[in-house]
């Protein structure tokens, strides 16, 4: 019993570890850094740097969140909508609470997975190291989900998961790259997100709308108004729109229950400089983490798994595109304002705004929308993805009976890549065909791009 406890324990203490992003990548930039031979001031100093720029992005994450929940509700207020709350984080919680098979099978899931990605990033053409954790634990419980839904036993759950989430992790970052390449002019990172698909083809939408449109990042403004190139000014000046409508619609009596004896007016102006603040915050972890990590990780890859590319969360993609990054923004929130109605109206249920999703992902497909198709392409790819991500939670909302079998009825995704892994999946021999057949397309493409990159180089 007690040799069994102690197994318990570090299988805990490994699982956790994996969940802690910021342990995980100051680990990875101190073997980067021994690895390339650095000396012992440097390894220390990039360790720490590397934690600290994480800790700084997600202190700017948090202050986002906290800045931008009564926006939600004053929302809900405003519209007279009610329905089911978008946010995978929320989803996946309920999930383990309430059905201990899938919170002990996909937490092995996630922990053997990640060793699987390894391993393939080692022997197969796609070099990349997914390393966000939070999407990680997502993708394991929607794997786990399945099967268990499917009525597959513990065993098999683990087996056939540990798999699909190694290849999962391992592809996902594969179908993006070309976007990432085209907005950093480099291979030095990647994207590790379960939104891939979502905002890879909003912005191949938005760059057969957009084609020729000129660059956001180049947008000429008259001199009155070349404040809004400065990226605090024109977040906190869109941010104060927002706030300021809705609040105002809201009345001072609905807002009082959240800004207490603070004037509502001065309340909502407070929200808007509090969000800007914390995209500040965010962009400085970025560059803290980006300068100190990519460097070590070549460190890595030379040893391990030669030319491999680490994928990271998408605040990594905020700091090349600002303009871009506000556009795709606000036209994901319309978008998204658009599909609740049309989810009502096709399957009968309502999937609330996740005003957090059209920030950081509505604003990537926005990024990725310009490097395609300019100015135009953004603002189309961000209503696409905005639009996409809510009608598809209505559908997968649907399509699992709310979910209710499994304690989790009034929460739906905000994920598009875990709606499409759970709805491929629903079959799961079907589905493991499909994720077979992207997983040998995407390594033939990069087969071809590397080719390419040494033919190029040759000349």
């Amino acid at each position: 019993m007690r040799e069994r406890k102690e197994y318990h324990g570090s299988s805990e203490f490994f699982l956790e570890l994996l969940q802690t992003p910021t342990i995980i990548l100051a680990i990875v930039a101190l073997i980067g850094l021994i690895a390339q031979g650095r000396k012992f001031s440097d390894v220390i100093s990039g360790t720490v740097k590397t934690a600290l720029g994480y800790l700084v992005l997600s202190a700017g994450s948090s202050l986002l969140v906290n800045e931008i929940l009564p926006f939600v509700g004053l929302f809900q207020e405003v519209t007279g909508l009610s329905g089911f709350a978008t946010g995978s984080e929320i989803i996946v919680g309920a999930i383990q609470d309430s059905v201990p098979v899938i919170a002990s099978t996909s937490a092995i899931i996630m922990g053997a997975g990640f060793l699987v990605n390894i391993l393939l990033a080692r022997i197969t053409p796609l070099k990349y190291i997914f390393l966000t954790g939070h999407m990680m634990w997502i993708s394991s419980v929607a794997i786990a989900f399945c099967l268990y839904e499917f009525g597959f036993s513990s065993g098999m759950i683990i087996g056939i998961g540990i798999v699909l989430q190694g290849a999962i992790l391992t592809l996902l970052p594969a179908i993006s790259q070309s976007n990432v390449r085209k907005i950093t002019g480099a291979n030095d990172f990647a994207i590790g997100h379960l939104t891939t698909l979502g905002t890879v083809s909003s912005a191949y939408i938005g760059g057969l709308v957009g084609r020729n449109s000129k660059s956001a990042e180049d947008m000429k403004l008259p001199e009155g108004l070349k404040f809004f190139k400065d990226t605090s000014m024109s977040i906190a000046i869109v941010m104060f729109v927002f706030y300021m409508l809705v609040v105002i619609l809201a009345g001072p009596e609905s807002v009082a229950a959240y800004a207490g004896e603070t004037n509502y007016l001065i309340y909502g102006l407070l929200k808007a400089l509090g969000f800007t603040a914390g995209v500040l915050v965010l962009l400085q972890g970025v560059r803290m983490l980006l300068g100190e990590l990519v460097p070590a990780f070549k460190g890595i890859a030379d040893k391990l798994v030669p030319n491999a590319v680490p994928a990271l969360d998408v605040p990594a993609l905020f700091g090349f595109a600002p303009n871009s990054l506000m556009l795709g923004f606000i036209f994901a929130t319309i978008g998204m304002i658009v599909a609740m109605f049309v989810s009502s109206a096709l399957f009968g249920v309502v999937p609330l705004v996740s005003i957090i999703g059209a920030f950081f992902t509505g604003g990537v497909a926005g990024i990725m929308g310009n490097a395609r198709g300019g100015r135009i392409g953004a603002m189309v790819s961000g209503f696409i993805y905005g639009f996409e991500l809510i009608l598809f939670s209505g559908f997968t909302y649907s399509l699992f009976g709310h979910f209710a079998s499994v304690g989790a009825e009034g929460t739906g995704h905000d994920c598009i890549d875990a709606m499409a892994l759970m709805t491929v999946m629903k079959n799961p021999i079907i589905g493991i065909i499909l994720i077979v057949a992207a997983f040998v397309l995407m390594s033939f493409l990069e087969v071809r791009y590397q080719k390419k990159v040494r033919s190029g180089a040759a000349k």
